[in-house]
């Protein structure tokens, strides 16, 4: 009896060894995958001839192409030879404090001056309207225009900003987060700057002009942390300003790795979206095939009369690469408004965050946005 219990026993560690075993070769073959797309994508990005095209700024310009701003134009000429934001650990506030002695840091400068009134115009902005997609359109053209004296009272001449299929955006300036980071960079656990979105611009009076009354609106959320509390967790604070503007998301798509009892997520997540709030505590997927693929799953539902905002921040290269790369295909960019992606890459003062979550170089993240740019995407860099 004796040594037919072992026998048994012996063979209960045989079987789930072989378990382990296998499991450990599914989740290993399922990494070289998500791997290889990402290699893939990196190549294809790598010898890609991203040139940024010298367009006109004229007022009459369709939007439908990238038009980058005047200094976002001499920073990409620069950036290699100058600036040598193509090197591991390239310093990302040599601008700002000038110390690569560029002509372009006076420049840089002035944005970051327009970007304080921009702020500040903002801040005193108020639609008073729940639901632009509500309101007729003769008083809709009314607010449309409010919309676009914020912006366009903030920034002159018209070239100090980038303009997307998806209207003016902020030029892609490092640390590519709020300039003023910077300042307190060494503090990096300290800084006031490192979770601010103010250096964020957005077109709302053309997003106001391109709505209408059939329109959905979606705001997808790859990385619903709940860590954060309510009043300042930074996509939240995203939805409020978009919410201050006249544009309320139809539905609220919620992506997280991380498992959360739902009690603590209903506790969390605000009163006001609450109805549109649709909670997925999975992580996302790469495999097109798969349900918990977002670009699969979710913006097949919507089309381009549709406002579509995406945020993607998953702390995970091997997945967030990929889904970039599938983002840059015509049949996503089409759909895709707005997206906003933190891109870790080995900056020197970022470097202590991310640590070994980052790879490439500054050089390599301003081409990626570059990119998704010249699909039409108005692309930001989140924090």
């Amino acid at each position: 009896m004796i040594r037919a219990s072992k026998r048994n026993k012996v063979k209960e560690r045989l079987e789930t060894f072989k378990t382990v075993a296998l499991l450990f070769m599914i989740a290993l073959n399922l990494f070289e995958r998500q791997y290889a797309l990402q290699s893939n994508f990196q190549r294809e990005l790598s010898e890609s001839n991203l040139e940024v095209a010298e367009h006109s700024t004229s007022p009459n310009e369709s939007y439908t192409s990238y038009v980058p701003s005047h200094l976002e134009k001499r920073i990409m000429a620069s950036s290699r030879s100058e600036l040598q934001y193509d090197r591991m650990r390239a310093d990302e506030c040599s601008l700002y404090f000038n110390t690569s002695q560029s002509d372009i840091s006076p420049e840089y400068h002035e944005y970051v001056a327009m970007m304080d009134n921009y702020v500040e115009a903002v801040k005193k902005f108020d639609a008073q309207v729940d639901d632009l997609r509500l309101i007729p359109n003769q008083k809709r053209q009314k607010i449309c225009q409010s919309m676009d004296g914020v912006l366009k009272g903030a920034f002159q001449p018209e070239n100090v900003l980038s303009r997307t299929r998806g209207g003016y955006v902020e030029p892609l300036l490092p640390p590519l987060r709020h300039p003023r980071f910077c300042e307190d960079g060494h503090k990096l656990w300290e800084s006031v700057y490192l979770l601010n979105l103010d250096y964020l611009v957005h077109d709302f009076g053309l997003m106001c002009k391109q709505l209408n009354s059939t329109s959905k609106t979606a705001f997808i959320d790859l990385g619903a942390s709940l860590e954060y509390h309510p009043e300042t967790n930074p996509t939240l604070r995203l939805v409020d300003l978009y919410q201050k503007f006249g544009i309320k998301f139809d539905h609220y798509y919620a992506f997280e790795a991380t498992v959360i009892p739902p009690d603590q997520v209903f506790q969390k997540v605000p009163r006001d979206i609450l109805p549109s709030y649709h909670w997925f505590n999975v992580p996302v997927e790469v495999l097109e095939t798969s349900k918990q693929n977002p670009w699969a799953s979710i913006l097949s539902k919507y089309n381009e009369d549709d406002l579509v905002v995406v945020k993607l921040d998953i702390d995970t290269p091997a997945a967030e690469i990929p889904l970039v790369g599938q983002l840059l295909e015509e049949k996503n960019s089409r759909i895709v408004d707005q997206f906003y992606f933190e891109h870790h890459v080995r900056m020197k003062h970022m470097l202590r965050f991310w640590r070994t979550g980052a790879s490439n170089t500054l050089q390599h993240s301003l081409e990626l946005f570059t990119r998704l740019r010249q699909t039409g995407i108005a692309a930001h860099s989140w924090i």
